[in-house]
C-alpha cells in the first residue's frame, strides 16, 4: 500500500525533472531494493541515501549503468537530510532495512533512530504515506518502534508487508545466524 499519487514538491521536480512521486531508502547499501524497485517502478522516483561514501559511489555507478532515470543516490548523513533537506509532505513512502545497529557505546550518537528522526520522517510523508521497516536485531527493532510509536500520529499496519523481493547481504547473515527477520509497516495519517 502507498500513499495516493500527486504532483511531487518543486524540490523533487528539479531534481528528477518530472512530478512523479517520491519514495526514500535510507541506507541502500549495495541497493538490492532499490534498484530492483526503480526498474520495476519506472513512474516512481527513487532517492537513496547512503552515508557509507564508498558504498554510495558503487551504487551510483550500478544506477548508471543501469539506466535508471528514475533514481538518485545521495552520499550523505540521513538524519541530517530528512530533518533539514526534505520538504513536508512530499515523500510517498521511506524503506529502511536492516539499519547498522552501532553496537559500541562510542558508536551510539550515529543511531538515528531517535523520536526526533521519526518525527521527521513523519513531517516529511504525505498524508497517507508510508515507512517500510525492517531488521534482524530485535534490540534495533525495539528502538525504531519505540522511536516511531513516541508522539508520533503514525499507525501500525500490520496487514502490510514491504514491497522487498531480494534479501539484502545483512538479511541473508541474519538468517544464516539463525535470527528472526523483522518487520514494521506505518502509514501517515490523512488528512481529515
Amino acid at each position: 500500500m502507498t500513499a495516493p499519487d500527486h504532483a511531487s514538491h518543486p524540490l523533487w521536480q528539479h531534481v528528477f525533472g518530472n512530478p512523479r512521486p517520491v519514495e526514500v531508502e535510507i541506507g541502500c547499501g549495495t541497493g538490492t531494493f532499490i534498484l530492483h524497485a526503480a526498474a520495476e517502478n519506472p513512474a516512481t522516483n527513487y532517492f537513496g541515501i547512503e552515508r557509507a561514501h564508498r558504498r554510495a559511489h558503487r551504487l551510483l555507478a550500478a544506477v548508471e549503468s543501469r539506466a535508471l532515470a528514475n533514481t538518485r543516490i545521495l552520499d550523505a548523513d540521513a538524519g541530517c537530510v530528512v530533518a533539514n533537506v526534505i520538504p513536508a509532505d512530499s515523500v510517498r513512502a521511506y524503506h529502511i532495512y536492516f539499519p547498522d545497529p552501532w553496537w559500541k557505546r562510542r558508536h551510539f550518537t550515529r543511531r538515528y533512530f531517535t523520536p526526533e528522526f521519526a518525527a521527521a520522517l513523519e513531517r516529511t510523508l504525505v498524508p497517507g504515506g508510508t515507512l517500510f521497516l525492517a531488521t534482524d536485531v530485535t534490540e534495533v527493532m525495539q528502538r525504531m518502534l519505540a522511536a516511531v510509536t513516541a508522539g508520533s500520529t503514525l499507525e501500525r499496519r500490520p496487514e502490510l508487508r514491504s514491497p522487498r523481493v531480494g534479501m539484502t547481504a545483512f538479511e541473508r547473515k541474519g538468517i544464516a545466524r539463525g535470527a528472526d527477520i523483522h518487520d514494521a509497516v506505518f502509514v501517515r495519517h490523512t488528512a481529515g
